[in-house]
């Protein structure tokens, strides 16, 4: 098989998935989001509480006054967001899309590792260690 069969064939596949009702859905949600002013300004808003969430659990303890209180105002936002329904459902359409790629690299990755040598992960360290196969110093 040539290089050019095979990247046809993943253009169909991609092509598959553009049309699932998956995709369909996610669409729907994502359009019907864009009209919401409020909830996009929420979306970011959970963006912005997450992030700051997230360093601070890097520099602090788990049980700090800052974590806590970060991690309270992300819970605010998603309450907020949980009261709005075209925010839930584009949420739903967005985890159900990203469950179908998941599933199918999945798929693709056990059955390629049933007849090669596949990495199901990240490589670790620079790739410059003994024999090509990276080293511990995680750049």
């Amino acid at each position: 098989m040539t290089i050019d069969v095979l990247l046809q064939q993943v253009d169909t596949l991609a092509s598959v998935i553009r049309n699932s009702d998956e995709a369909k859905e996610y669409w729907q949600a994502r359009n019907k989001m864009e009209k919401n002013v409020h909830a996009q300004e929420l979306f970011e808003e959970l963006k912005l509480k997450t992030n700051a969430s997230l360093i601070l659990r890097e520099r602090l303890d788990s049980s700090h006054p800052k974590v806590m209180l970060a991690d309270m105002d992300v819970l605010g936002v998603e309450q907020a967001l949980a009261e709005i329904p075209v925010a839930m459902q584009y949420k739903s359409a967005q985890a159900e899309l990203n469950e179908l790629m998941q599933s199918v690299v999945k798929v693709v990755l056990d059955r390629l590792s049933e007849e090669l040598p596949v990495e199901l992960g990240p490589r670790q360290g620079c790739g410059q260690g003994h024999g090509g196969n990276g080293c511990d110093c995680n750049r």
